[in-house]
């Protein structure tokens, strides 16, 4: 898995050499000091402050220096806080052309100039950091290559630090970054960088075996081997570590978590290794056909891949259009909602999450349950049971059994938000309910059937007489009618639709009736609204035999629709308009 993305990423980093990590590089918050070199020693030439925007996930790139920043920081980072020059961890570069610490330590007491001394004493003799055989034998291979340390330059870098670092900021609290750069060139930073990185690179240089005249280890990055972790080793090998990787192998994998780790930090967590590397952020989606592999990432004290899959096919455009329709034809300005034939999954993401999830969906497809900022149950339960499901759909382009958890969760939303008063989001998230069962399960079009209950149900009512009820879809529907009817009936000033609860969370018919019996005693004597139509309406329902089992999505739709028991007859419209019809 690893490997097949190393050499998708080899082939584009050998084109774009580190400004494929650079060109997105975020240095960590804090005061950047540009240190000149000048004839007599060092001069400050700029403070340049730099903030992370946790919204945007962007910093200014437009500062003077930023550039020279990016390359000295990314130099001079140690590969983990395991693996420092200074052994008391108070300073944190890897090089002097470099110092960084955090401002607290500028007034904790911590970083004292005996540290500072300790520091670049190993930087004069990095001997002093190795005293391992296998260490000794990798420092010195990368000091034949680019030669000894400028052990006068150290020294006069030394004592600026010494005399300057306590009084470069007006204000060292924060637990945020000094980083002082002293302006040299790239090629020496990479060159210092090079001579910290080769013996650390390994995650144990304990683990390092030399074959031929090359040198293979077990790598650092996700890694974490050691006497605390024996489960990690394959006990029934000769070589029971893990897997090992020669120099140039285990640089470029290095580099390829660099990379990893500036997509994450830049909020792009969602990573499509096919012909090249694209990382996305979350609600993103591809904008082109693919084929490879996919990573989850997150950060933590490193890159850590959290979920990976190989993704056969993958199209951002729908296979069929989706029409997501005003099933319950409700009025467009009191629902605000964007109804219309949409092409392509991202679009698709959009409305279930603004609609089924109160757009909670999109940032939280990972988030622990416990970190869970929602309140309502309902919307909550149905994320957790829906989110892995509709990720694998949207980001990977796998629809097992995504219209079935649909039609499971679009259900659950509609009762939670009628239990909870939310009419106008019932409805929404009813029509996209409605819409999505068509275009995943095909059938009957739910606006063609509800237009034509509704019209047998207003004939049938307004006449009077022997009329029957003639199926259970116009049943549950004229059961909806009768409970929104009831509720309109309550004298109190909130009317909660909760009270629709026993309705459409019912078993059994027979439940049905009994509560309908008991709103008719409870309201009968000052009922409001076309009587006749009522009469007719309720003796039908309470004469009707179900055949079938309880149709939710009926009850639900004669609920939430326009009331046939609130429209005007001809001969009120007759009487209002002042004429009649011909």
């Amino acid at each position: 898995m690893l490997g097949q993305a190393l050499e998708v990423f080899k082939k584009q980093y050998e084109m774009q050499k580190d400004s494929m990590i650079l060109g997105e590089y975020i240095p960590a918050d804090g005061a950047y000091a540009i240190v000149d070199p000048v004839e007599n020693g060092f001069e400050l030439k700029e403070i340049v402050n730099i903030k992370l925007d946790k919204k945007t996930k962007k910093v200014d790139r437009t500062i003077e220096f930023f550039d020279f920043i990016c390359r000295a920081d990314y130099n001079s980072k140690l590969i983990d806080m395991n693996k420092p020059i200074d052994g008391k961890k108070i300073i944190q570069s890897n090089n002097y052309l470099s110092f960084i610490i955090k401002k607290e330590s500028l007034t904790n007491g911590k970083l004292t100039n005996e540290i500072i001394d300790n520091y670049y004493k190993v930087l004069e003799d990095p001997l002093l950091k190795y005293s391992k055989p296998k260490a000794i034998e990798l420092y010195k291979a990368v000091e034949e290559e680019i030669g000894k340390p400028d052990n006068e330059k150290i020294i006069k870098i030394k004592e600026w630090i010494k005399d300057n670092t306590f009084n470069l900021l007006e204000d060292n609290s924060g637990k945020d970054y000094l980083k002082v750069f002293f302006h040299y060139s790239d090629k020496e930073f990479e060159r210092e960088g090079k001579r910290y990185l080769v013996p650390n690179i390994y995650n144990s240089n304990d683990f390092n075996i030399k074959v031929g005249e090359e040198i293979y280890g077990l790598p650092n990055d996700n890694m974490g081997l050691n006497a605390k972790k024996p489960y990690l080793e394959h006990k029934t090998r000769k070589v029971n570590v893990p897997y090992l990787i020669n120099q140039d192998e285990v640089i470029y994998q290095k580099k390829f978590f660099d990379y990893l780790m500036n997509q994450v930090a830049a909020g792009k967590t969602n990573i499509y290794i096919g012909d090249n590397i694209v990382a996305l952020k979350n609600g993103e989606t591809p904008e082109k056909d693919f084929r490879g592999m996919y990573f989850r990432i997150k950060k933590g004290k490193e890159v850590e891949i959290h979920d990976f899959d190989i993704i056969p096919r993958y199209s951002p455009k729908l296979g069929d259009p989706f029409q997501y329709k005003n099933v319950l034809n409700a009025d467009n300005k009191i629902l605000k909602q964007e109804y219309d034939i949409f092409s392509t999954i991202g679009k698709m993401q959009s409305i279930i999450n603004e609609v089924f999830f109160s757009n909670f969906l999109i940032g939280n497809y990972f988030t622990e349950a416990k970190d869970l900022s929602i309140t309502d149950d309902s919307l909550k339960s149905n994320l957790l049971i829906s989110r892995t499901a509709l990720f694998n759909w949207i980001h990977k382009g796998n629809e097992n059994n995504i219209g079935y958890i649909l039609d499971k969760v679009s259900l659950s939303l509609i009762k939670g938000s009628i239990r909870n008063g939310y009419g106008i989001k019932a409805i929404k998230q009813f029509n996209l309910r409605a819409s999505l069962n068509k275009y995943f399960q095909g059938g009957e079009d739910m606006a063609d059937v509800i237009l034509d209950v509704k019209e047998n149900l207003r004939n049938k009512i307004s006449v009077g007489g022997d009329q029957e009820i003639e199926n259970d879809k116009e049943y549950f529907f004229a059961v909806g009618q009768l409970v929104s009817f009831f509720l309109s009936q309550s004298k109190s000033k909130k009317k909660p639709l909760s009270l629709a609860n026993p309705f459409i969370n019912a078993k059994k018919d027979e439940m049905i009736k009994e509560k309908l019996k008991a709103l008719f005693k409870k309201y009968n004597y000052d009922l409001k609204g076309n009587i006749f139509r009522f009469r007719n309406l309720y003796s039908m329902v309470a004469g009707y035999e179900v055949n079938n089992k309880i149709n939710d999505d009926m009850i639900i739709a004669g609920y939430l629709h326009s009331n046939l028991l609130f429209e005007k007859s001809n001969k009120e419209n007759q009487d209002n308009n002042g004429e009649g019809e011909e």
